[in-house]
C-alpha cells in the first residue's frame, strides 16, 4: 500500500511538472506568435506605403505623358489646320473662277439673244449654278475633318441626333460616314427626343475615370474646324466609350 501511495504521489508530481512545462511552452509560443504577427504587420504597413509611393509616381508619369501627347496633338492640329486653310483658299478661288466663267457665258448668251431678237427677250434665262446644300457640314469642314482625323487615334462612338431636326440628322450622318471611313466603329445614327436640345456637338462620357483617351482628341478636332462643342458626364452612357450628341446646328 505504501508503494502504491508513493507511486501515486510521484505520478501526481510528474503531472504537475508536465502541466507547468506545458504552460511555459504555451506562453513562449504565444509570445513568439505575437512578435511574429507584429513583425508581419509592420512589414505589411511598409509595403502599403511603398505601393502608395509607386502609385503616386506612376500617376505623375502618366500625367506627364498625357501632357506631352496633348502638346503633340495640338502641334499636329495646327500643322493640319494651316494646310487645310491653304487648301480651302485654293478651292474657294477655283470655285469663284468657275462661277465667274458660267456667269460670263450666261451674260454673253443673253446679249446674243437680245441682239437677234431686236432687243427683246422672249424667254427668261437663269444661271444654273450648283450651290452647296443648306445645313450639315460645309465642304471645307468635311475636308478639314478628314485631314485632322487621319493621323489620330481610332475608337468606338455612339452618335445621336435630335428627333425631327433635319439639319441635326444630316450633320450626324455626315459625321458617321466620315468617322466610319476613317476606321472608327459606330452603331449608325440614332434619333433621340430632347425637351431642350443642345447646341452644336456634345461629347458625353460615363465618368472621368472611364472616359476614353480619344475623347479630348475629337473635342479639339471639332473645335478646330469651327463647330461648337461641349463635354458632358452622365453614368447613363456606356463606360469606356464616347457618345456624340448632334444638337441644333446654326446654318
Amino acid at each position: 500500500m505504501e508503494s502504491v501511495a508513493a507511486l501515486n504521489e510521484w505520478m501526481l508530481m510528474a503531472t504537475l511538472v508536465f502541466a507547468v512545462l506545458t504552460g511555459i511552452m504555451v506562453f513562449l509560443t504565444v509570445g513568439k506568435s505575437k512578435n511574429l504577427v507584429s513583425g508581419l504587420s509592420e512589414e505589411l504597413e511598409t509595403s502599403r506605403k511603398r505601393i502608395k509611393s509607386l502609385e503616386k509616381t506612376a500617376e505623375e508619369i502618366r500625367r506627364e505623358l498625357l501632357q506631352t501627347q496633348q502638346h503633340q496633338d495640338i502641334n499636329q492640329l495646327k500643322l493640319k489646320t494651316s494646310k487645310s486653310s491653304a487648301k480651302e483658299l485654293t478651292q474657294a478661288l477655283l470655285d469663284a473662277r468657275k462661277r465667274m466663267e458660267i456667269a460670263e457665258a450666261a451674260i454673253k448668251a443673253h446679249q446674243e439673244q437680245e441682239k437677234n431678237n431686236g432687243g427683246q427677250l422672249e424667254t427668261a434665262e437663269y444661271l444654273d449654278l450648283e450651290l452647296e446644300p443648306e445645313g450639315g457640314l460645309s465642304e471645307s469642314q468635311r475636308e478639314q475633318l478628314i485631314d485632322l482625323l487621319d493621323p489620330g487615334p481610332k475608337g468606338n462612338v455612339d452618335i445621336f441626333c435630335v428627333m425631327d431636326d433635319e439639319t441635326s440628322e444630316m450633320t450626324a450622318r455626315q459625321l458617321e460616314e466620315i468617322l466610319t471611313a476613317d476606321g472608327w466603329k459606330t452603331n449608325g445614327v440614332a434619333q433621340s427626343a430632347f425637351s431642350n436640345p443642345p447646341k452644336g456637338l456634345v461629347l458625353a462620357v460615363n465618368s472621368k475615370e472611364t472616359a476614353p483617351s480619344y475623347a479630348s482628341f475629337l473635342q479639339r478636332v471639332f473645335s478646330t474646324i469651327g463647330i461648337e462643342v461641349s463635354a458632358k458626364m452622365d453614368n447613363k452612357y456606356r463606360e469606356w466609350s464616347l457618345t456624340i450628341i448632334v444638337g441644333t446646328i446654326d446654318g
